[in-house]
């Protein structure tokens, strides 16, 4: 008898979990578990653990994979987390503009890099992912007891830095690229 109300219950159980659809209502947590377990950002985690592992032969992969997944744990959840609370899209997508002449595109560039669109339809200053990338940093500090605070603060800078130079560059020569994060 206890088999049989075991039964029904998990059939009852897939059924709900088979009606489950992207609503209005949970977009948010469906956009949330696409950009967690990106196959893109899953690959790059575990590669950047086996090239980190062959450069250093002192750290263990298990190590590597648990000090990567943590830190993308911890980056995409402040991200989505903020993002949510502030009402800004968690699309990171880059989108070429329809601008003319150097100033314009130079100036959307740097606006793609440090604005995210607002759900209402304007841009708001990209404080989910500009948080996101310090919280990864500052994560990596429980592994990497040799690196301080400078070093998590420099990395962030030169990182937007870098992506505000590769979204000029897109800008000025037109090419999209359709990278994962």
């Amino acid at each position: 008898m206890a088999t049989a109300a075991l039964a029904a219950l998990a059939t009852g159980r897939a059924a709900a979990q088979s009606r489950i659809g992207v609503t209005p209502e949970n977009a948010r947590v469906n956009a949330y578990l696409q950009d967690l377990a990106n196959p893109g950002g899953l690959v790059g985690l575990a590669g950047g653990a086996v090239v980190e592992r062959l450069r250093h032969g002192d750290s263990e992969l298990g190590d590597e994979l648990a000090f990567r997944g943590t830190q993308r744990l911890v980056g995409v959840s402040v991200r989505h987390g903020l993002a949510a609370a502030m009402h800004l899209s968690t699309d990171n997508g880059y989108h070429l503009c329809e601008c003319k002449g150097f100033g314009p595109r130079v100036a959307h560039a740097l606006s793609e890099t440090f604005t995210d669109p607002s759900d209402g339809g304007g841009r708001a200053l990209a404080v989910p992912r500009i948080a996101a990338s310090y919280a990864e940093g500052f994560t990596g500090l429980a592994w990497r007891h040799d690196r301080g605070v400078g070093d998590v603060l420099a990395g962030t800078a030169l990182t937007f830095g870098a992506k505000a130079l590769f979204n000029i560059g897109r800008e000025l020569t037109r090419i999209q690229l359709h990278l994962h994060p």
